[in-house]
């Protein structure tokens, strides 16, 4: 009994080795792939302005990021934070979104820190305070150098957020909307001080949303688009032709970087009638996740979350959900 017992935790053990390995491979070329440099300069966080509002704190900070350039930063928790440190979720919405319209009109910021939580957005490269035209750099720099620059940037935020005296560094997640719902699972993968994830209509799982026709509002101000559409090129050719103007692209899929995430807690959240994130995407990045999760003992830890009646938004059912699986988990 003993014998065999020490030999199956031998095979688990060396099992759990052979994913480790292979995880870190993989991050290792995502990295790769995005133009990610390892190295990380220093913060020189300023804070702008702050005010206060019953017992919650609000701030306007900066702090440096990719080629010193400015990282600037909304942050709201309780005035409990003073006195203990938080749990944190760095938040982030969609683009053309800018970090402000996660407190106004979605007052998500407040509400999280009203529930014990320490939040904080930026403006990713070249949306609100952001300098530069975002197609013009996807023009001069390419797609993959691009998201690279604001996944390294989110990078720089946790390690804002870690230095900041409210926040518990144990106990740090992360909430994407859209395109942000994408950068959690991409900034999750590659760093492990994400502790947990909510991933709102970021699956951006290639296979079908080709298939569905929705790449041409995801990718609606690209010339190769544009060139597609007016030859008539749909499904796996339209595809094909992308993977071969923007090879990291593949690379740059939910399905392949949502299992990086395992074991660590991950909710998958889309509106059934979302006309960006097909429902089949959604599932294919959850069933792609669940086979990792599963070889690990922790298929409880994984969800997929389909809201009736919703589109691409997040509504308060939503939000609900959402703030229910961090406070279970974080």
């Amino acid at each position: 009994m003993n014998i065999r017992f020490s030999w199956c935790v031998l095979l688990g053990t060396l099992v759990l080795g052979c994913q480790s390995q292979s995880s870190s491979d993989a991050v290792a070329s995502l990295r790769e792939a995005l133009y990610i440099p390892h190295f990380r300069g220093e913060l020189q966080p300023q804070v702008d302005s702050t005010w206060t509002r019953r017992d919650l704190v609000y701030e306007r900070v900066r702090f440096q990021g990719r080629y010193r350039d400015w990282i600037p930063a909304l942050v709201c928790y309780s005035e409990l934070g003073r006195n203990r440190p938080l749990p944190a979720v760095l938040c982030m919405p969609g683009s053309p979104n800018r970090k402000e319209d996660l407190l106004r009109p979605l007052d998500l910021l407040s509400r999280w820190a009203e529930a014990g939580f320490f939040v904080l957005s930026i403006d990713r490269p070249y949306h609100g305070e952001r300098s530069g035209d975002l197609n013009s750099a996807v023009y001069s720099k390419g797609l993959a150098k691009v998201w690279g620059e604001y996944v390294y940037d989110l990078i720089q935020t946790l390690d804002y957020m870690e230095s900041r005296a409210e926040v518990n560094a144990d106990r740090m997640g992360m909430l994407g909307l859209s395109m942000g719902g994408m950068e959690a699972l991409l900034v999750a993968a590659m760093d492990d001080r994400v502790r947990t994830v909510v991933s709102v209509a970021g699956q951006l799982c290639w296979t079908d949303i080709f298939a569905a026709g929705t790449w041409k509002k995801i990718f609606a101000g690209l010339d190769l688009r544009h060139e597609l559409v007016r030859t008539g090129t749909e499904g796996s050719q339209a595809l094909a032709a992308f993977n071969t103007n923007y090879p990291e692209l593949a690379m740059v899929d939910a399905a392949s970087v949502a299992p990086l995430l395992a074991p660590r807690p991950l909710l998958l959240m889309v509106g059934a009638e979302d006309p960006l994130i097909p429902v089949a995407a959604a599932k294919r990045t959850y069933e792609s996740a669940l086979s990792a999760y599963e070889g690990m003992g922790r298929e409880k830890r994984v969800e997929l979350w389909v809201a009736e009646n919703a589109g691409h938004g997040f509504p308060l059912v939503m939000h609900r959900k959402a703030l229910d699986w961090f406070t279970r988990w974080l």
